[in-house]
Formats: structure tokens, sequence, C-alpha cells
């Protein structure tokens, strides 16, 4: 039996991963037969790449960034800050009406399944209309602990980023949907079905899930079609570096800058995914191929190290290739992926590290330089971070293990299967 699907990825603001992992699944279901489509929320370039009908929604839909200065670092201790001060859905209103856009797109489209990535306002109002609900999610995303974006943390998240809290919010228009009381902001982000991707023994969630089942699948990321203007990976005899930093228009022209500057006149061979948001005007070095938006694939599998922010896509991506990484992160979730699937793996090097100090103060060090300052990396621990990378093929070796370890979480995953079981399980549980 095919399904009716209706695609919402998070839209207020971030990069491309949301997106990308409902593409993912989406060309997976389209390919078994299921109708597809997407709310006009997310990145919706990538999808409309991609082939897929992007429904009309309201005029304050969700949007990524427009290009402008962003801080050079975002605190996020966990999922509620995200929605309170990304979304500034700690007002009720603005949840009601993007609740109600939400119910009205889906009871136009009349999907007989909701796929959510990191959208509570859409997992309501499906659960509201009876329509199963399917969760795609970083595993920081439903975990139980506290600070889960930013476990090192030792201050309240409302220290780091004191908008007013949006958990009263939730529970209010939870309970006027008839849909219960929610305790926590992460079960917004549970569905009849989770899936997870990345790996358990990479990143484990303790207790049983908050709701229906949960299932790790291995990375999910999404391959643009080829584009006959993108430059190729560069054919060549020298080391391979590998750089991306985000697409999603949140990371700063200096930033990048900083790391052209370190791959200068070094014995590199540089090949750089600069992504939508990227407008030239850089000094690009001779050994440097500047692109678009590429995808990982390729690139991943031309490079020897890849120098990246952190995102999870890119992380996970990188590992199922087996190649080790130098993280640059720009934000709390990303350095958390570098603490816990780059360094603890020994699969590369995190540049950058945070600190909480009191009244919700953050002080930084950089892997080489030590305390720092500065708003990004400084250009010598970005080109000591790869050159140390380069040198020691332990990294690569490390990340060849965990690769072969998704790879087979991947392999066996059936998301098709997993998707449509959320269908099963709702129609089973109403007889």
């Amino acid at each position: 039996m095919t399904e009716r699907v209706l695609f919402f990825p998070w839209g207020w603001g971030g990069g491309a991963a949301y997106t990308g992992r409902c593409l993912a699944l989406a060309s997976a279901l389209a390919a078994a037969g299921d109708e597809v489509a997407f709310a006009d929320c997310g990145i919706t370039t990538m999808v409309r790449e991609a082939g897929f009908p992007v429904l009309d929604s309201e005029p304050e839909a969700p949007r990524p960034p427009d290009r402008h200065p962003m801080p050079p670092y975002l605190p996020f201790a966990d999922v509620e800050r995200v929605f309170a001060v990304a979304a500034t859905y700690h007002r009720a209103e603005r949840v009601r009406r993007r609740v109600a856009a939400d119910a009205r797109l889906i009871e136009a489209y009349r999907p007989t399944l909701v796929v959510i990535d990191m959208c509570p306002t859409a997992a309501l109002a499906a659960r509201a209309a009876g329509i199963p609900v399917v969760s795609l999610a970083d595993a920081d995303f439903i975990t139980p602990r506290g600070n889960g974006w930013m476990p090192w943390s030792t201050v309240a998240p409302r220290d780091l980023l004191p908008h007013p809290s949006s958990l009263p919010v939730w529970d209010r228009v939870s309970r006027e949907l008839g849909l219960g009381p929610v305790e926590r902001a992460e079960h917004l982000l549970w569905g009849e079905v989770t899936l997870v991707s990345s790996l358990s023994a990479l990143e484990p969630l303790d207790g049983p899930p908050h709701r229906g089942t949960l299932h790790y699948v291995g990375p999910m990321y999404w391959n643009p079609p080829a584009v006959s203007d993108a430059p190729p990976p560069p054919h060549t005899d020298r080391p391979k570096v590998y750089v991306t930093i985000g697409s999603g228009g949140t990371v700063g022209r200096q930033a990048l800058q900083n790391v052209l500057d370190a791959c200068a006149d070094q014995p590199w061979s540089v090949y750089v995914s600069s992504g939508f948001a990227f407008e030239g005007g850089l000094q690009v070095p001779g050994n440097v191929v500047v692109a678009g938006f590429t995808g990982l694939d390729t690139p991943l599998e031309w490079a020897d190290v890849v120098v990246d922010h952190g995102g999870s896509a890119t992380v996970l991506a990188t590992l199922l290739h087996g190649k080790p990484q130098v993280v640059m992160p720009f934000m709390s979730e990303q350095e958390m992926n570098g603490r816990q699937l780059v360094e603890d793996t020994g699969s590369g090097v995190l540049l950058r590290t945070s600190e909480t100090t009191p009244y919700g103060r953050l002080a930084f060090g950089d892997r080489y330089s030590g305390p720092s300052d500065q708003p990004c990396v400084r250009t010598g621990d970005i080109r000591k971070g790869i050159a140390e990378v380069l040198g020691d093929p332990t990294f690569t070796r490390r990340a060849e293990h965990w690769g072969a370890r998704l790879r087979e979480c991947r392999q066996a995953a059936d998301l098709v299967a997993l998707a449509h079981s959320a269908v099963r399980d709702t129609t089973e549980a109403g007889r």
C-alpha cells in the first residue's frame, strides 16, 4: 500500500541538514511509489532542485536567515532554547498561528503520514488531525538529559540565552488541542516512529522512547543532482583537503577567509563547498577550488581530510566515508558533535571549545593557541589542525572503523518500511 506523505523540515534558520534528511527519506518513499510533498519551510531551493512539490504557505512561513552578520557562536543549550530564541515560540499567539497554518496545509493535502525534522508545530497539528508522525532526529533533539545540546555547560540554558521559556506555551497549546500536557520540549519531537540519523554506539539515548518506536538508521543526507557548471574536485597527487563549513547562511565571511588563508602556500590541494550563501569577494589561493552547493559524496570520496563546522549531517557523512576531520564549530551542537563524534572517537580534532562561566558568559579556547577572544578560530590553528590530521594515519584508521559500522547500520535500515510502520501501527492501535 502506498502513502501520501507531507514533509515539514525545520525552517527557522540553521543549515541544510534538516531539509537534506527529509529529502533522503522523500526520495526513498517516492521510489517506492508514495506521493510526496513538502511544506513551504526549510530550504525550498533544495526541495525544488530534487523535483518535489512545495505547497504554498503563509507569508510568515519559516525561512532560512538572510545573509547578515550572525553571532560568532550560538549557545543553544537544548531544544527548548532553539524553539524560544530562533523561532520566538515563547509567544503563544505565534505558536497558535504556526500550528493553524500547518493544520491548513495538512487539511488541504490530506496526507496519510506527516514527517517532521525538528518541526514541533507540524507534529501538534498532525496529531490533532489523527495523522501519524515520523520524526527525523539527531539524538540530542530527543535526549532526556539536561543541557542536551551543551552537556558541558555548568549553568542553566536561560543563563546563556535569556528569552522567556517556550515550555508553558507548548503545554498550553497541546492541552487546547486535546493532546495532553508537555513536560519537556524534546517530547514534541518524538514521533510514532523516530529515526535517528546515527548509530547507537556513537550517540546513545538513556531510557525508553517517550513515544512510539526508535530506530537508528545511519547517516541520512541528500546529494543534489549533478550541476554541469560546478567545478569538480581537482585531480592531484597532493594531499587533498575538503572544506565545508555550512550552507545555511549563518557562517561569517571571515571564518571562510581564515580557512582559505590557512591553506595558502601549503602543499595541499583544497576543494571548498561554499553552499548556497557564497557571495564571492574572498581572496582565494591558487591551490584552492571554490564550488557552490556540491553535495557530500563526491568531495568526501576525493578527500584525505575534511575541514567542517561540526554539523551533524556533515560529521556523520564524513565518518561514513571513513575520512578524518578538523572541526571548527559555530554553535553549541556543532561543538558537541566535534567532542562526541570526532574527538571521542579519535577520528579527528576539534579546533575550538567553550566553557561556561558564572552569569551566562562563555570563554573560548583554541586547540593550539589557547584562550581566545577572537570571533573565529585563528588561521594558524586551522593550518596546524589540518597538518596534524594529515600527518597521523591513526585518525584515518579510526574514522574507517566507524565508517564500516555506520555503513552496516545504514544498509540494514529499510527507511520505507520503517516510515510505513507508523501508519500501520496507528491503524492497528485504532481498531
